[in-house]
């Protein structure tokens, strides 16, 4: 395999979520050099951490142009000592380049700010908090993940539909009778702001913990092929840059390289998000059908019947052929809980339900095992370079 296949194909790896299967990935070279437009972001927004009422007028302006040149020095200094050149973009992101992303903005509020202290510390802990995050989503190809999922989604939206409809009558059953509920009404009155946001999120993290439950069984499954003509069979229908050599490899199939430690964290993460953008998907649908029942259902009369408040907040009133529609903290709340409770109930469906299941994760398992069968064929190149 050519130079310039190979880099094409770990490229598209990255496009398809899959970073972990480049051979050597590593953080230096492949994760920290693909999140340098994010933090080079971040650089210039701390910038402004120069601002503070220690000046005023023009003498803002000079501190913030004094905290630019000192970005740029370092930036500069940095590609110096490594050999660059003083504005190449860094092809390596070691220890140096890390350590003056944390500590120089720090070095900002010292120099042009009253609070010198405590800004030079939490710069210190946002930006390693950032760091953190940075690799966290860039190593395991969060976005093109979601990405991922999202076109999916798109593809799929009559399947999901279907989905809704073969689980649609059971969610019925306790959806409409709490909707309908007076004691629920009340509930939602009586929120609190934080604790309508944990018992929601618990509901959803509930959900995603099902979709979690047969992952470690689809994952050891998944790479297992019959035989290389399988495993080319399958990569010649993608659009992997391998794809377009004429693939011709015959024998049975043998792991060449096992799908363990990140690199199944990097698959089950796949997986997770392609169907935990399908559950968010009928989640939403659910919720937006119950906000609008409940607009032209529950008039405030009845709302003002359910709950105790004499006077009833309306967030959004509006006039529909004469009649009255509003729009309420109450409303929202329930429909929000229906509809996480609508993705718990769906999720516990797909487990267990074997035909549901199929259908639920079918699309993701297939492009899964697509770019599974393009890293059989990716490794087999490396280890043997003269092999078609």
């Amino acid at each position: 395999m050519d130079a310039q296949t190979r880099a094409e194909t770990e490229r598209w790896f990255v496009h398809r979520g899959y970073p972990h299967a480049i051979a050597d990935y590593s953080a230096t070279d492949d994760v920290f050099t693909r999140a340098a437009p994010f933090l080079g972001f971040v650089l210039f927004v701390e910038i402004f951490a120069s601002f503070d009422d220690r000046f005023d007028g023009w003498a803002q302006v000079a501190a913030f142009c004094a905290g630019v040149a000192i970005i740029v020095a370092a930036f500069v200094g940095v590609n110096r000592l490594r050999g660059r050149k003083n504005f190449e973009l860094p092809d390596h992101i070691g220890v140096l380049e890390l350590a003056v992303f944390v500590l120089v903005p720090a070095l900002l509020p010292v120099l042009f700010s009253n609070e010198r202290s405590l800004r030079f510390f939490t710069l210190i802990l946002v930006n390693l908090a950032i760091l953190i995050v940075a690799y966290t989503v860039t190593s395991y190809g969060l976005v093109p993940a979601l990405r991922v999922g999202l076109a999916q989604m798109i593809r799929q939206f009559s399947q999901v539909v279907g989905l809704m409809a073969r689980g649609l009558p059971l969610l019925l059953v306790f959806s409409v009778f709490v909707f309908l509920n007076a004691e629920m009404w009340q509930v939602a009155q009586d929120f609190d702001d934080w604790f309508y946001a944990i018992v929601v999120s618990t509901l959803v993290l509930l959900a995603i913990g099902f979709v979690l439950l047969r992952l470690p069984k689809e994952i050891d499954s998944l790479h297992r092929f019959q035989s290389w003509e399988q495993v080319c069979s399958i990569a010649q229908k993608t659009d992997a840059p391998l794809a377009s050599d004429q693939i011709s490899m015959s024998g049975a199939y043998t792991d060449t390289e096992p799908v363990q430690g990140v690199k199944r964290l990097n698959l089950g993460l796949l997986l997770v998000v392609s169907q935990v953008v399908q559950v968010l998907l009928i989640g939403m649908i659910i919720g937006l059908f119950y906000l609008g029942f409940g607009l032209l259902a529950v008039r405030r009369t009845t709302i003002q019947q359910w709950t105790t408040d004499d006077v009833h907040e309306v967030l959004a009133p509006w006039d529909v052929f004469g009649a009255e529609v509003v729009l309420t903290w109450e409303l929202l709340a329930v429909a929000g809980f229906i509809a996480a409770f609508s993705m718990l109930q769906f999720a516990v469906s797909s487990t267990t339900d074997s035909a549901m299941r199929e259908e639920f994760t079918q699309q993701a398992i297939d492009d899964v095992r697509e770019v599974l069968a393009v890293q059989a064929i990716y490794n087999q190149r490396i280890s043997s370079p003269k092999s078609s």
